[in-house]
């Protein structure tokens, strides 16, 4: 995500994608206080529909609006 060169960075939905972020889209996650993690899925219909091929990988199936 930090490269200098544009054309070699990642988009912004593929940085979503990332395995890095896979404990967030885990229904079991939790915060450090044990509460559950904030609403963290609530994208508008122009972000689901920008997000494009990556859409099925940054919202988890078990999310439902």
């Amino acid at each position: 995500m930090l490269v200098y060169s544009p054309k070699e960075r990642y988009t912004p939905e593929q940085a979503l994608a990332d395995k890095y972020f896979d404990e967030l889209r885990d229904k079991k996650t939790l915060l450090p206080t044990g509460r559950p993690l904030p609403q963290l899925f609530n994208f508008t219909k122009e972000e689901i529909k920008a997000s494009g091929e990556y859409i099925e990988a940054i919202i988890p199936k078990w999310y439902k609006p």
